[in-house]
């Protein structure tokens, strides 16, 4: 991926999700692709590099792995490996009728956020190069899988600025703010209160 590219894309990303803020950078990505033994698309670490874990447009969650507020052994273990073992064994049925495999196999599904209504989005882990990994969503309401040959910014960028269903997720969002919001406490009236280590 061109840097220059990816970087106006987050700038972009920023200024539709309405974003002026930062992380707190607690690890590098090195730390992390280790733990995980995968390098993982530019376009995320340039995006993780700027928001912290968040909500976008009250649609999809994502969890920073290299935030210092996310703990590295419980974002692996409670975002990867019990999102992967949700969809295998005897939960098999998630995967009939695909060609999928799940992480840690090669070309597996690694996940990297959900849509808060139980649906995950996953990277198809094909191929020697993670930028050109598909998107891959699980909808939970439709029970199918969707292939999308688009990175997580393009996807999430989709999600901010359509005005009707056309998006990875297929939901109509047009009754929901196109913002970024960190972990937050509904306090009614349309307010939310960030949690303490995020204000």
């Amino acid at each position: 991926m061109d840097q220059s590219q990816g970087r106006r894309s987050i700038d972009e990303l920023a200024e539709a999700a309405g974003w002026t803020g930062s992380i707190n950078q607690g690890r590098d990505w090195d730390t992390v692709e280790r733990a995980l033994g995968l390098t993982l698309p530019e376009d995320y670490k340039a995006m993780m590099s700027r928001f912290p874990s968040g909500f976008f447009r009250n649609a999809v969650w994502i969890t920073n792995p290299i935030d210092a507020r996310v703990d590295l052994g419980t974002f692996l273990r409670e975002d990867v490996h019990e999102v992967v073992e949700s969809f295998s064994g005897e939960n098999g049925d998630f995967m009939e009728d695909t060609n999928y495999a799940l992480f840690p196999a090669p070309g597996g599904l690694l996940p990297w956020g959900n849509d808060l209504q139980g649906g995950k989005f996953f990277w198809l882990t094909k191929g020697i190069d993670p930028n050109e990994w598909p998107v891959v969503y699980w909808s939970r309401d439709l029970f199918e899988w969707t292939e999308h040959d688009s990175g997580v910014v393009d996807a999430i960028m989709k999600i901010l600025t359509c005005a009707g269903d056309d998006n990875i997720i297929r939901m109509d969002l047009g009754e929901e703010e196109s913002i970024f919001r960190v972990p937050s406490t509904y306090m009614g009236n349309g307010g939310w209160l960030p949690h303490e280590e995020y204000r």
